[in-house]
């Protein structure tokens, strides 16, 4: 690509097309959350036929087989962290924090709430954490709706390990 067609895509970028196309993507992306609860938020699954015990058990079994650790949190309430990949410290920490070995963690917090006589609602909210432990500098960042996705997968997976015998 010549230097003429380069500048060409950056001023598209920068301009209103840019912005458009940009708005698109996250309105497409957001377009899979229509149909969950309000209180679903971020990823959630129904869980039906199981109790709490069983289906928080199943969470901490499915998040520390994939590379979570649990995370101290007030009673009742389950949390995991893992330390975030490489385009994860970048992203969050920028290219400066992520050179001088910024820490940055993934903390995910579930919740589990009745739904009927016989079924849970399990959600969870996920964010990236810079300089965790750091009383002054410790920074929280919830992530996107559009990066649900692999924590979608993750709960899936206990409700699959839930409802197993």
């Amino acid at each position: 690509m010549n230097s003429g067609s380069a500048i060409f895509i950056r001023r598209i970028m920068n301009g209103w097309a840019g912005k458009l196309l940009i708005f698109a993507a996250m309105i497409a992306a957001g377009c899979s959350s229509l149909n969950k609860p309000e209180s679903a938020g971020f990823a959630s699954v129904i869980i039906s036929g199981q109790s709490i015990e069983k289906i928080r058990a199943a969470a901490v079994t499915v998040f520390l087989q994939n590379g979570y650790e649990s995370f101290p949190v007030p009673a009742g309430e389950l949390a995991f962290q893992r330390e975030a990949t490489r385009r994860e410290q970048i992203e969050y920490a920028g290219f400066a924090g992520a050179h001088e070995g910024e820490q940055v963690l993934i903390r995910v917090r579930l919740g589990i709430e009745p739904r009927g006589s016989d079924a849970y609602l399990l959600s969870c909210k996920a964010y990236a954490v810079c300089d965790p432990g750091q009383a002054v500098f410790e920074t929280s960042t919830a992530l996107f709706g559009f990066q649900s996705g692999p924590y979608q997968k993750l709960l899936d997976n206990v409700k699959g390990t839930a409802q197993q015998p």
